[in-house]
């Protein structure tokens, strides 16, 4: 039998695909009846909020890159950054249509999920800015967002086919940090793990 978490996922994928997908389309996408899923989540907006809660569970454990020592130096903090984007990248595809979803949204719970994620990820952007590897001339919270929005642009590229899935963490690092870093801080000594083998050579000085 299909687990929770299995069924929550797939119901999620589908969902990222078509926003207004049926509980009949949903069940479908994840290979299992109307019925089967009904006895477990007797009507969609049941559903939505079960697959709200599984998306701040998911990201919740994508967030662990975020929790620096004050301490920590430049080296730590652009090695979280990219294991950060690493870890997002999967949850951005699930679940990031969650982030716009009038159903999810009004879930106070989901709400409270994100707005602590949230103050854990700016508490993360300010490390970056007082170790001048962000700019601080940006909010917080749009770095942040801006992040966001390349993940999620990042998953409609693949879904529509336009991006390959290995492109698109060095496409969302390298455009992330192209906007927040500082214009004197040089890039990163080197590309993502998934980044094309050409862009894996480490750029020659100026």
């Amino acid at each position: 039998m299909m687990s929770e978490e299995e069924l929550l996922d797939g119901a999620a994928r589908v969902l990222a695909g078509d926003h207004s997908a049926s509980m009949v389309q949903i069940a479908a996408g994840i290979g299992t009846s109307r019925a089967t899923l009904s006895r477990r989540y007797a009507t969609r907006e049941a559903l939505l909020k079960a697959v709200a809660v599984r998306a701040i569970e998911v990201v919740d454990g994508c967030l662990a890159p975020l929790d620096l020592e004050r301490t920590a130096d430049a080296a730590a903090f652009d090695a979280a950054v990219e294991e950060l984007v690493v870890a997002l990248i999967p949850a951005a595809h699930l679940y990031g249509f969650t982030s716009r979803d009038a159903t999810v949204l009004a879930d106070p719970e989901f709400r409270a999920g994100v707005d602590r994620q949230d103050q854990r990820a700016l508490a993360f952007l300010a490390l970056g800015q007082r170790l001048g590897r962000l700019r601080q001339d940006l909010p917080p919270y749009w770095i942040w967002y801006s992040l966001w929005g390349l993940l999620d642009a990042a998953a409609e590229g693949v879904r529509d086919g336009h991006l390959a899935p290995r492109q698109i963490g060095h496409l969302v690092l390298t455009s992330f940090l192209g906007g927040t870093r500082p214009p004197a801080q040089p890039p990163l000594t080197r590309p993502p793990a998934d980044a094309p083998a050409d862009a894996r050579q480490t750029p020659p000085e100026p």
